[in-house]
């Protein structure tokens, strides 16, 4: 809290100083596909506001320049924070609306990835930006309506950025179903489906990836009247099996006819990344648990690029269609669409930013 109160940053630079603010992990992992670019013209300072976000950030330095904890929204520590960072623009993420920060900070500021609410303090604290940089058509029109500046440039979240890796996966022939980030308490549903799956079309491979390694053993376990395989066995006989590696689920949805994506099939999680598969030009199913993937969800059904099942029956019934090709995919590139989303960021941020480079 000290350090929030009266911020103390020490660093040198020959480069402009962007102010980078996010308020936790999820908004610093959205923000990632631009803050590479910007490192490269830019001295990055991040701020966060959740103390849970400090030691991941720590493994993140690669992407910014110093770190720091937001300071506290009243006019003192604003101040001395923006007098010893000197920054050039205050880039914020999302829906960090602080009053202080806002009305106190004399650097350009821009609000990235943002979307509208219609509150009283969105209405009087968004004209304080230079530029809004939202989602959609909708969100510029109402921000335009409060007197502000914007842009719909597309959701950040659809830029999704892996660095080339090669995973090697020994299937049987036949149809593959990928099931990723699933939890314990998804597996009854995973069953269900699996076995009125076999009911419906014989031989299919399904590739099960737990959300947490360390629970390997409870689906293996769950699924041993299909005697599984753990992938690190390299198997060439087991029609299901269990994914026992790290960091290997996105590169694995290429081996899929079909992906599902858990943390929707059971209360309590919210959901987990539905775009993965359709990068692939994989279908994606998911359950109606979906109310942290909401923006996501409701983008795939827009382009038609997966469908929301409520029962392993119905899972079962869009399956089956699915792998027997009665439902082409769409005439849509989502890795295309992402670029053209980054490039509206970043050429609009570079643009009001020209002063400085």
């Amino acid at each position: 809290m000290f350090e929030r109160i009266f911020p103390r940053l020490k660093f040198n630079t020959t480069k402009p100083v962007l102010w980078f603010h996010c308020a936790s992990i999820g908004e610093f992992n959205t923000a990632k596909p631009i803050l590479k670019p910007l490192r490269k013209d830019f001295f990055i300072l991040l701020t966060y506001f959740s103390p849970r976000a400090r030691e991941f950030l720590k493994t993140q330095e690669s992407l910014y320049d110093a770190l720091h904890p937001l300071p506290l929204d009243n006019p003192l520590s604003v101040k001395l924070f923006e007098k010893q960072a000197n920054p050039y623009a205050l880039l914020i993420m999302e829906r960090e609306l602080w009053y202080f920060l806002l009305k106190g900070v004399k650097a350009k500021k821009v609000l990235l990835n943002a979307y509208a609410k219609g509150s009283f303090w969105e209405r009087v604290l968004t004209r304080q930006f230079d530029l809004i940089l939202c989602r959609t058509e909708k969100d510029r029109k109402i921000f335009e309506g409060y007197g502000a500046n914007a842009i719909a440039c597309g959701n950040l979240k659809l830029v999704l950025e892996r660095e080339e890796k090669r995973v090697s996966l020994l299937l049987r022939k036949g149809k593959t179903v990928v099931a990723g980030s699933f939890h314990p308490q998804e597996l009854p549903f995973l069953k269900e489906f699996y076995r009125r799956l076999l009911e419906e079309i014989g031989q299919v491979n399904l590739v099960v990836v737990p959300r947490h390694v360390s629970k390997v053993d409870v689906f293996m376990e769950g699924f041993k009247e299909f005697k599984p395989c753990l992938k690190s066995e390299s198997r060439e006989d087991c029609q299901v099996i269990v994914v026992d590696s790290l960091g290997e689920l996105f590169y694995l949805y290429t081996f899929g006819d079909l992906a599902l994506v858990g943390g929707t099939f059971a209360e309590g999680v919210g959901g987990h990344n539905l775009l993965e598969p359709t990068y692939y030009r994989k279908f994606v199913l998911f359950g109606p648990y979906t109310h942290k993937v909401k923006d996501l969800e409701e983008f795939i059904l827009s382009k038609n690029l997966g469908f929301n099942v409520t029962s392993p029956q119905e899972a079962v019934a869009v399956a089956k269609e699915i792998l027997e090709g009665k439902f082409a995919y769409p005439d849509f590139n989502l890795q295309d669409f992402a670029r053209q989303v980054k490039e509206c960021y970043l050429s609009n941020l570079y643009k009001i930013l020209s002063d400085a480079r």
